[in-house]
């Protein structure tokens, strides 16, 4: 048996391989994957643990909750700033060898010509006060060239050494840092490295005096931290123990390892993420090829019905039938594996080269190849070609050898009836599991990942039951085939319509990859359509200004905004997280004057009145979730306060005032002010025109901003709104490139199918060449057939499509999507553009069928 599993390898090696093409595809996605987050962790992890380097405790006041998820991270926190008193009370503490105050905050570089910022949207721009001059303590190293140093007065800055290579800065260098201020000029004295990592990838670090550094950061008097470095005669452990102790309650006394880990770890949730956003577009490519692999394993083991009839007669047990199939399926994947393995290191490795010349620069690393990625690699490839074929392993077993030596095949209607039961099981089970999710009362998360569920148990009973009605589309699709095409188009219909179920599985392998597809367009667009929607109908200003990715900016913007004599009413927004009733939110602050001129907010009960004096309004929905109304009390726990009894003021049904993300709870800024610490930055900031004046303010405003905060733009609502829309249409494309993987290996499932349909139809081909039929209509033939399966896959896919897109959409709606848009276009687009490139894929089985010799191949069994 196992001398025959081997000579059947070989004889059916370029088909096998064919099929292995697919598992290459979805398991070098998956080696690709892992190699390119691993690398980027342990790349962002080496910076990140340096931050500790030179320090052995940081001081910092005390969070009441997990205030490091604020809005910024752990560089932001909304944790509040110390009197720098408290550096000489550090100091003082036996054991405690050297203490320098620390200030950290935002620090845009300017590019040369000052149009824009150097960092990258959405990363942060990092300025640090240089915690002690002679560098005793801290992580800040002066680069070892012989004439940088540390900045000492007003004007000076050091930049870390990676931003100044990438960008050309030279020691004397005149660069322009956007302050707290604005922008102002500094002088490059010296270049710098923390601790050993001198690359921060996009991230740009600049360096002040401490003098300099409370200006910049309008932290006069205060500190963020304090380093300490202990003595060598003691431990950071019995030192953390007696600072706890003589700075009380108030402060955290902290390892500096855990402050760098705490650092980290929202990069490394970020990277998380990604990692299992990837594996699922992987997982997509797999289950794809899942469907290749039946289909070329039931048409291999169908055309070796006798072969294998043969070796039961000659003693064959139905185990060594089964051991053969499947062993046979095992080397492709073993073989596919191995390929994919190497494959997907050379993919991450030419994403690790592309990202930085699309603007995002990581640190230099080599890749990083875990043992769990080898692992991993083995375990799908292996395993989803084995699982794959062993349904028709077992099919092949279950055959008698008189039956399979006389080639003969099981007939009866039983296994649809059977199907069509099982079917109509799972795509119910699919139907209540959405309904549940839907309709249930769950967390929004929870919400979303069980509707998705029975999204996808749907569609697997979609495929069980597609054989029952693949026939008919067949015939439906089909129709226009003989206008067309004349004879050849009646057979390519009558071909397709032979086998349902080889049509179905070929079928299924683009519906699986489309249907997500129109999922990630529908989403899009109805998210699209929500922003449109709420700004036109929320959002009353005239102009909104921001900065690139949501980046948050001074407030000095909005107090040099309302200054312009054209400006009429102008709200700042800036965001923070609170424990709201013991729930962890996000809390806007908002300037009190003007809201109802900026905002439409659809108050269902009270207003804004008392809003600037303890009071909050809150959104509909966490109206309800909170179970209060106007007049009210709200338990909000802030960093700097502590828990605060607020008066419910207002409830609202608007609240995408921000055009992307949903705002349900505001305060007045000066209540966000006192309960927040950490450097206060704005997000957004909504302008309305005097009268009259609207074009003449939004150039006054573009004059007087762009000066002084090159970083933030002016934009009307229309141009805020293509914005926005832009930056969906950006999320969309990338979705939808990583999905056309797995429609390639769809593609790659319809030429192996008709290649293996055209050889085992060989004699049949060879006689209809015989009566007549030309090599170009072989062709047509071939490449018709091809077109009916592709169009079937398609219109089924968009409809499963639909209800995924429908279902998830739904499911989110009462959080983020106001409401359902179907890109009919698009995904009509994607129906036609799929049965071309079904099309497409069989011009080879269809060259291939019409080179056939028409003596051999009428000869053929």
């Amino acid at each position: 048996m196992w001398r025959a599993t081997i000579r059947g390898l070989f004889a059916r090696k370029v088909r096998l391989a064919l099929t292995a093409l697919a598992i290459v595809l979805g398991v070098a996605f998956v080696s690709g994957t892992y190699v390119l987050t691993d690398t980027l962790k342990r790349s962002f992890g080496q910076v990140f643990s340096q931050t500790a380097a030179n320090t052995d405790l940081v001081v910092r006041s005390a969070a009441p909750f997990d205030a490091d998820r604020g809005a910024g991270g752990a560089f932001f926190s909304p944790r509040t700033r110390m009197p720098d008193q408290v550096v000489a009370t550090v100091a003082g503490v036996g054991g405690v060898a050297e203490a320098g105050g620390s200030l950290l905050g935002s620090a845009p570089l300017i590019e040369a010509d000052g149009s824009d910022t150097i960092a990258s949207a959405g990363v942060p721009s990092l300025g640090f006060s240089w915690a002690l001059p002679d560098g005793a303590v801290g992580p800040l190293r002066v680069v070892d060239d012989g004439v940088s140093r540390p900045p000492q007065r007003d004007g000076e800055v050091a930049i870390d050494l990676g931003t100044a290579q990438r960008e050309g800065f030279e020691l004397g260098d005149d660069v322009v840092v956007v302050t707290a201020d604005g922008a102002e000029p500094f002088e490059v004295v010296g270049f710098f490295s923390i601790g050993d990592s001198s690359d921060f990838g996009a991230l740009t670090v600049v360096a002040f005096d401490p003098a300099t550094a409370e200006v910049v950061f309008d932290a006069e008097g205060l500190v963020d931290q304090v380093l300490v470095n202990v003595d060598p005669d003691t431990t950071p452990a019995i030192v953390q123990r007696d600072l706890a102790r003589q700075l009380g309650p108030g402060f955290e006394v902290s390892l500096a390892t855990d402050v760098a880990a705490e650092i980290q770890q929202p990069v490394d949730e970020f990277l998380d993420t990604l990692n299992n956003a990837l594996l699922g577009f992987a997982g997509v490519g797999l289950l794809v090829g899942a469907f290749i692999i039946f289909n070329t394993f039931t048409i291999l083991v169908s055309q070796r019905t006798r072969e294998l009839g043969l070796l039961r007669a000659l003693g064959a047990s139905r185990r060594q039938v089964i051991g053969s199939v499947v062993a046979e399926a095992a080397v492709v994947g073993l073989v596919a594996a191995t390929a994919g393995f190497f494959a997907g290191i050379g993919l991450a490795e030419f994403l690790l080269w592309l990202l930085p010349r699309i603007g995002l620069t990581v640190p230099g690393t080599d890749a990083v190849v875990l043992g769990r990625t080898v692992v991993a690699c083995a375990v799908v490839g292996i395993g989803v070609t084995v699982a794959a074929a062993l349904a028709p392993a077992l099919r092949a077993a279950r055959t008698p050898p008189v039956a399979a030596i006389g080639n003969l095949r099981p007939t009866g209607s039983a296994p649809l009836v059977r199907r069509a039961i099982a079917g109509a099981v799972v795509f119910g089970a699919g139907i209540a599991t959405i309904v549940f999710g839907l309709t249930a009362e769950l967390a929004i998360e929870f919400a979303v990942a069980v509707t998705f569920v029975g999204s996808f148990v749907l569609f697997l009973g979609v495929v069980v039951i597609g054989p029952l009605f693949t026939r008919r589309m067949a015939t439906i699709v089909g129709g226009p085939m003989p206008i067309v095409l004349g004879v050849t188009g009646t057979l390519a219909r009558e071909n397709a319509k032979r086998n349902p179920r080889r049509t179905s599985a070929t079928a299924a392998a683009l519906v699986v990859g489309l249907a997500l597809v129109s999922l990630v367009a529908i989403f899009a667009n109805s998210v699209k359509a929500s922003v449109r929607s709420s700004l036109s109908n929320t959002v009353r200003a005239d102009f909104i200004i921001s900065a690139p990715g949501f980046t948050a900016f001074a407030p000095r913007v909005e107090l040099i905004a309302a200054s312009v004599p054209s400006v009429d009413d102008i709200v700042a927004l800036r965001f923070a997280n609170a424990q709201v009733n013991g729930r962890s939110e996000m809390i806007a602050g908002a300037t009190v004057d003007g809201i109802d001129s900026v905002f439409s907010l659809g108050f269902t009960a009270g207003g804004t009145e008392g809003l600037d004096d303890r009071g909050v309004i809150l959104s509909e929905s966490d109206a309800e979730t909170y179970g209060v109304t106007v007049g009210d009390r709200l338990a909000i726990w802030f960093p700097r306060l502590g828990p605060q009894d607020m008066t419910v003021v207002g409830v609202y049904a608007n609240r995408r005032v921000s055009g992307a993300f949903p705002v349900d709870l505001m305060i007045g800024m000066g209540q966000f002010e006192a309960g927040f610490g950490g450097a206060q930055q704005d997000t957004l900031v909504y302008v309305t025109a005097q009268p009259g004046e609207t074009a003449q303010a939004q150039r006054d405003l573009g004059l007087v901003l762009a000066s002084r905060f090159p970083n933030v733009e002016v934009n009307t609502i229309e141009a805020y709104r293509v914005d926005r829309e832009a930056a969906i249409d950006q999320f969309l494309n990338v979705f939808l490139a990583l999905l056309f993987l797995s429609e390639v290996i769809a593609m790659l499932g319809i030429i192996n199918t008709l290649l293996l349909s055209v050889y085992e139809r060989t004699r049949e081909i060879g006689l209809l060449r015989v009566v007549g039929m030309t090599r170009r209509q072989v062709r047509r033939m071939i490449r018709g057939e091809a077109a009916v399966i592709a169009i079937i896959g398609s219109l089924v896919g968009v409809a499963v499509g639909l209800v995924w897109g429908w279902a998830v959409v739904t499911a989110l709606g009462d959080r983020f999507i106001d409401q359902l848009a179907i890109p009919v276009t698009q995904l009509a687009l994607f129906v036609v553009v799929f049965a071309a490139a079904g099309v497409i894929a069989s011009m080879i089985p269809a060259w291939s069928a019409s080179r056939l010799d028409v003596l051999e191949a009428i000869a053929t069994e």
